[in-house]
């Protein structure tokens, strides 16, 4: 009896491991680099946009990726920007977690000043998320708190994925 098949079906197990592994060990500032190592559909940098009836958040994504899959996109961004008051913030997006997170106050992932603007199924309402040309677009976001006090709730989001 062979078992030819084995290492074959263990490469994508081994490849994942070892994926996050080296996320696991590697530099924040690396991590952008790992996520674009990938073959999504566009990656690369790019330049976002938040309007709320109050103010415009503005980020430039470390990573920004679209992979879509049996027409579905899945969507990852995350960068650092700024308020127009100059306040840094670090800007957290997932179409496949329906969920996006500004943190005020940090310019960094993982880190937390105890304020934040949010959206999505588990904290307001869930949204939808049309893409084209490598544009993710969202319309009537319903941002709340970090205590989820309505902030606004038709805010609407631009990122473009091909700059």
């Amino acid at each position: 009896m062979t078992c030819n098949h084995f290492p074959k079906a263990l490469a994508p197990l081994l490849a994942g491991a070892l994926a996050a592994c080296i996320l696991m060990v590697t530099p924040h500032v690396s991590l952008a680099e790992a996520a674009k190592v990938g073959t999504p559909d566009t990656v690369g940098p790019s330049a976002g946009v938040l309007e709320t009836s109050a103010t415009t958040y503005a980020f430039t994504p470390v990573t920004c990726i679209i992979h879509m899959e049996d027409g579905v996109p899945d969507i990852e961004v995350q960068g650092p920007g700024l308020t127009p008051d100059g306040e840094s913030f670090y800007f957290d997006f997932s179409s496949t977690a329906n969920e996006m997170t500004i943190e005020l106050g940090v310019d960094e992932p993982y880190q937390s000043a105890g304020r934040k603007l949010q959206a999505g199924q588990y904290v307001s309402a869930a949204f939808e998320v049309d893409v084209a040309d490598g544009i993710v677009s969202v319309t009537g976001l319903n941002l709340v708190d970090g205590q989820s006090e309505p902030m606004d709730a038709s805010a609407s989001l631009r990122i473009d994925c091909n700059t």
